[in-house]
């Protein structure tokens, strides 16, 4: 498990640099985010246990980078979101290298491309008010529903029943224009700068807003040999996730988060398949 462990960093990193190659050549901020900041500020690297690496970008670098993209198209490497591969059910962007697997629990194998991945979070901004922020968040979680097109799992009784409603009467061939009316909405507020900033891809992510400047100025941090950007209010940041997030975590909260049942460094799902 161990060399396994080591062979997946080895390969996120990777990912990792040919993104932010990307960035750099066009002028795109990004920061390392959750897990993987605070892997840079305590361990100066991934964090020993973690098996996923994050970053995220303002919501109008995160655009230009997935259009960039389009036309750089590094070889041996997918960029896979919402809009590309229908099937995906996340309302955030993964950068995934070809030839490679590794597939969760509860994933469909032959829907999308199933390999080693970075995430890539867009950052937008959270209106002030009660009320524009409650219908702010019902937006959010719509859009979140018409992404994943199922309900969750995690969700009371009455909210899942009309959730559950809502799909069974929305077509599938509505749903991506749903999607995109959403989210006008919830984009409408990005021009302020003033207003706090927030993670809309989850419902856990959205109960936890960051500074107004937050998206304003980066640095460099150490990170496994390398250098990557990060914000400059890393601290602020990370204590409003973790709160004293230099102590480390009980010995048994110390795993990977994500459920593999098939990890491997040079074969694609499909790939795998076939050979058998």
């Amino acid at each position: 498990m161990q060399d396994i462990s080591l062979e997946l960093k080895r390969t996120q990193i990777e990912i990792l640099k040919v993104i932010d190659r990307i960035c750099r050549d066009h002028d795109i901020k990004y920061s390392l985010f959750y897990g993987s900041l605070l892997g840079a500020v305590r361990h100066q690297g991934i964090i020993p246990w973690d098996d996923d690496l994050d970053i995220c970008m303002s919501r109008e670098d995160y655009n230009r980078f997935t259009r960039i993209w389009s036309n750089v198209n590094p070889q041996g490497y997918i960029l896979q979101n919402k809009e590309n591969s229908r099937a995906f059910s996340e309302a955030f962007t993964k950068i995934r290298k070809d030839h490679t697997c590794f597939l969760q629990k509860g994933e469909r194998a032959n829907a999308y491309h199933n390999g080693i991945f970075v995430d890539i979070f867009p950052i937008d901004r959270l209106p002030n008010g009660k009320m524009k922020r409650f219908v702010f968040k019902l937006n959010c979680k719509l859009y979140q529903l018409f992404t994943r097109e199922l309900v969750p799992s995690k969700i009371n009784t009455i909210a899942g029943a009309i959730f559950s409603i809502l799909l069974l009467c929305t077509p599938h061939f509505c749903r991506m224009g749903l999607r995109e009316k959403l989210l006008k909405k919830i984009t409408k507020y990005n021009s302020n700068t003033a207003l706090e900033t927030v993670n809309i891809t989850t419902k856990a992510f959205l109960e936890t807003p960051f500074s107004s400047t937050m998206l304003n100025n980066y640095t460099e941090l150490d990170f496994s040999n390398e250098k990557f950007m990060c914000y400059e209010e890393w601290d602020d940041c990370l204590t409003r996730i973790y709160g004293d997030y230099m102590q480390l975590p009980p010995e048994e909260e110390r795993v990977w988060k994500h459920h593999p049942i098939i990890i491997d460094f040079s074969h694609n799902y499909d790939e795998l398949e076939n050979a058998k």
